[in-house]
């Protein structure tokens, strides 16, 4: 049998040790890859290193392959990533008789070239959802075919034909308890930061019996803790009603999180979500201004008040209201600016994550950056072989409306931020969840810290370069842990 390994890099090395902004969550893509392979072929046999929670020095790396000698290696890349993911290739590629590598994840998924612009390190990619046409390629190159250098997948339209993720492949109890799960793939809509449409818009589910018995054996070994990273959890009404009832009839009692939109929910859906035991509704809000929601963001037509009708019928149903905004916006004012900040601080949200536009290869804001001259293609290698500096944090680029200074945008960020996670009723609340969880406690109290101290979470480390020079797009990021949308995650989650 042929092994096959597969690495999540970590967003750089530092004098070849990996350096990781956030490891709490398994790389659910490479997870499901692997457990593909792995039920489809016997041939074949793919084994799973999160550099994250396995922190292998280059060095490390280097002797493991040469001892194992995989008939290939598969490296996932976001956007942040592509420092670690790049410094990795160089390091497999210097060992003798090196294995062929293939790239894969959401940012060659939007930018098809990357691998022509670095032959050196990668000899093939799969774009889009890799798992039937990875694994073809894999036979193919086993029996000696020749393969393109860039392949679209095909997508799999089945998502039954996937096993259960096998999550033994990664050392699980280093990760949070909560386990990350999909119902569904794709997404249909367009907001103007996301660089998902250029994988997949199809919107397809698992059916209900092959999730519930995945989630019968994640209770086993949790409780039942579920992080869903659907990109449109309710996207199907009747479908999210067939799960909860399910869950409902037989008692599995879970406690689950999800992501969707605010015209995608109604009282009577939330109220069946929550007696499934949903405890968690993640909103992509992104402004508090209904022409900018509208017309630059393209995130549909509801209107602030259609918003705060869905976070009081959340919090009826004991749901927690999290929910994602930018600043920052193209054209956006600072009397714009204050909409959001008076929706944030005044809407009843429970956990809030707030950050700047980032512009990733294949979004409109990407089109609207590069005219506007703060990003291109050439920009985005000098980010990934550190000519701006080593790591995300300071090097990639966000994109700065020329409506507002670059200073304006984040004075107003690091004060949002203060005002809303330093009232004492959310610390307070925060401290009786954690008094249980040691792990988590550590990290809300960083937190806290970050946010006195900067204005940010410690897992999302804004700052400005030494001395404040340099390009004024050229400030730090964070990285959200599922997909790559918005690099965003939420701050005090």
């Amino acid at each position: 049998m042929r092994r096959l390994i597969l690495i999540h890099p970590p967003l750089h090395f530092s004098n070849g040790v990996p350096f990781t902004l956030d490891g709490s969550v398994p790389p659910i893509g490479l997870l499901s890859l692997a457990s593909y392979i792995n039920g489809h072929s016997k041939a074949i046999r793919a084994e799973v290193i999160d550099l994250a929670v396995s922190p292998l020095s280059l060095t490390e790396i280097s002797q493991k392959i040469s001892a194992d000698k995989p008939f290939a290696v598969g490296i996932y890349a976001m956007t942040p990533q592509l420092q670690g993911a790049l410094e990795l290739a160089r390091c497999i590629k210097a060992i003798h008789r090196a294995p062929p590598i293939f790239l894969g994840g959401p940012h060659i998924s939007a930018d098809l070239t990357f691998v022509d612009r670095h032959p050196d390190e990668f000899d093939y990619a799969i774009a889009g959802e890799a798992e039937a046409t990875f694994l073809e390629s894999l036979h193919a190159l086993s029996d000696g075919g020749q393969l393109p250098r860039v392949q679209h997948s095909v997508v799999v339209k089945d998502l039954d034909t996937i096993p259960p993720t096998d999550r033994t492949l990664v050392p699980r109890g280093r990760y949070i308890r909560y386990e990350s799960m999909l119902f569904s793939r794709g997404c249909p809509y367009k907001c103007y930061y996301c660089s998902r449409p250029s994988i997949d818009k199809s919107v397809r589910y698992r059916s209900v019996g092959h999730l519930i018995a995945e989630l019968r054996e994640v209770r086993r070994e949790n409780g039942g803790l579920i992080n869903f990273q659907d990109d449109t959890f309710t996207m199907r009404r009747k479908k999210v009603l067939e799960l909860c009832d399910a869950l409902i009839r037989e008692r599995l009692r879970l406690r689950w999180r999800c992501n969707t939109r605010i015209d995608l929910v109604d009282p009577e859906l939330l109220r069946q979500m929550s007696r499934a035991g949903c405890e968690q509704i993640n909103f992509g809000i992104e402004a508090g201004n209904e022409r900018l929601r509208r017309e630059v963001v393209h995130k549909g037509y509801f209107t602030n008040e259609t918003i705060y009708e869905v976070f009081a019928a959340c919090r009826k149903e004991r749901i927690t209201v999290a929910c994602y905004f930018m600043l920052g916006h193209p054209t956006e004012t600072e009397a714009e600016i204050e909409d959001t900040k008076r929706m944030i601080l005044s809407g009843g949200i429970g956990i809030m994550g707030l950050s700047l536009p980032l512009p990733f290869p294949a979004s409109p804001l990407y089109d609207i950056a590069e005219r506007e001259g703060q990003i291109n293609l050439e920009m985005i290698d000098a980010f990934a072989e550190k000519e701006f500096g080593e790591g995300y944090s300071g090097n990639y680029p966000v994109y700065v409306t020329p409506t507002l200074s670059k200073e304006y945008l984040f004075h107003q960020l690091h004060s949002i931020n203060r005002a809303f996670y330093l009232r004492p009723s959310f610390i307070f609340r925060r401290a009786a969840e954690d008094l249980f969880n040691p792990g988590q406690l550590f990290s809300d109290t960083k937190d806290f810290l970050a946010l006195i101290s900067r204005g940010v979470s410690h897992r999302k480390p804004y700052r400005k370069k030494a001395g404040g020079g340099g390009d004024p797009a050229r400030e730090p990021v964070a990285l959200k842990g599922a997909g790559e949308t918005t690099g965003r995650e939420l701050a005090g989650g």
